[in-house]
């Protein structure tokens, strides 16, 4: 290997075209949004931890898991779900919506962005729907999170969940996002 020539090649080589190329400034934008995503979830929210019996009952793909709150975290925890989940949201919202209104971004960029801006809409609105139709079957509080194909749900139950509960909430979730239920994640909160 020769030293020279390496050192040639890189003296050479088109930087501008690189750093100005789409697949970099893709790439570049999808690192500042997952790095994001890791300072939110690394930051302490504050939440005491929970104590949990270890219930856990696998129904199908759909994890049940019936954890023990005292009663002053119960509120918390489902406030502090829906902080946490906006927040994320917002913060990834703020990168795609800069990369849409820069006006030296690439038009693929531009488009990639508008199209996540929508694609988050879509999953809040979903979020939204699925929170009110599982509260309407009689659960107290719902959280719900849509992401990548995939679903969590956590509803505030003081007993596990039945068979049918799950049912009903799989239901739910596929009938508004499309989501299979092996895609699902079911959860009780007491």
């Amino acid at each position: 290997m020769d030293f020279k020539k390496v050192t040639k090649k890189i003296k050479e080589f088109d930087y501008g075209a690189f750093f100005g190329s789409k697949a970099f400034l893709i790439g570049g934008c999808l690192v500042i949004i997952a790095a994001a995503i890791i300072v939110n979830s690394l930051i302490p929210s504050g939440q005491t931890e929970k104590k949990s019996d270890g219930k856990t009952q696998i129904l199908g793909n759909s994890v049940l898991v019936d954890a023990e709150t005292n009663a002053g975290t119960e509120n918390d925890y489902f406030a502090q779900a829906v902080i946490d989940r906006e927040n994320t949201r917002n913060e990834a919202m703020d990168v795609l919506q800069a990369i849409a209104d820069n006006p030296d971004a690439l038009a693929d960029a531009k488009e990639e962005a508008m199209a996540g801006i929508s694609a988050m809409a879509q999953a809040m609105s979903a979020e939204a729907t699925i929170e009110q139709l599982v509260k309407a079957k009689g659960f107290s509080k719902c959280v719900c999170v849509v992401s990548d194909g995939k679903a969590s749900v956590v509803v505030n139950s003081a007993e596990e969940l039945t068979a049918p509960q799950v049912a009903q909430i799989l239901e739910i979730v596929y009938l508004e996002t499309g989501i299979l239920p092996a895609d699902t994640k079911v959860m009780a909160s007491a």
